[in-house]
């Protein structure tokens, strides 16, 4: 898709104008004040053509509430200020702020519980790496470790510092074809306790 002349484009026409009258207005803030789309900024190819044509220019960069950055741009042809270096340490989210206030008030959870707890996305909290970066500010620590019926073995995360549990080693074969034989056979005492209550109720 041909990215419109701002010549010929009200919307770029739009972003310009603002632009020449306020300095470091991210993509949301022209979104907002510009009337336009935030994905026909971002997909339509806008800023960056803009950028391209040196009409416009990263002057700046703010941090977002998810403890990422996002670019801030102002008119002219001046060199883009380059991104700033931002290690996990920086990371300071409202996401994970609640999933540490969770874990302090219902115990340990798993990161799908915590998602749960906190309204967040499993996959932003997986992702984003929320939980491996609570641990590594030693906000958050791992207390314990999950058999997971689906897959591998699941952390179990507790509030505050402490000594991570150890993983267990992953089941053996023989391991697993034990436990599949010792569920099976609970299974089947289960039905037949329940066969005999039907038949003394008849």
């Amino acid at each position: 898709m041909t990215t419109p002349s701002e010549k010929n484009s009200p919307a770029m026409q739009r972003i310009l104008a603002l632009l020449a009258s306020k300095s470091d207005m991210s993509a949301s803030d022209l979104s907002a004040e510009a009337f336009i789309g935030i994905t026909t900024l971002a997909c339509g190819g806008y800023l960056k053509a803009l950028r391209a044509r040196r009409l416009i220019h990263v002057s700046g960069w703010r941090k977002t509430a998810k403890g990422f950055v996002t670019p801030l741009f102002s008119w002219g042809d001046h060199t883009d200020l380059p991104r700033p270096k931002f290690s996990d340490e920086d990371r300071d989210s409202e996401g994970m702020k609640r999933i540490v206030e969770r874990l302090k008030r219902h115990g340990m959870l798993t990161y799908l519980e915590a998602a749960e707890a906190t309204g967040l996305s499993p996959n932003t909290i997986k992702n984003s790496r929320y939980m491996a970066i609570l641990v590594k500010k030693k906000l958050i620590h791992i207390a314990a470790w999950r058999h997971n019926r689906a897959g591998p073995m699941i952390a179990i995360y507790a509030a505050g510092e402490g000594s991570p549990a150890q993983k267990p080693a992953p089941l053996s074969h023989a391991e697993k074809c034990r436990r599949s034989r010792e569920k099976k056979r609970v299974l089947n005492q289960d039905r037949g306790v329940a066969t005999q209550l039907a038949r003394a109720s008849r």
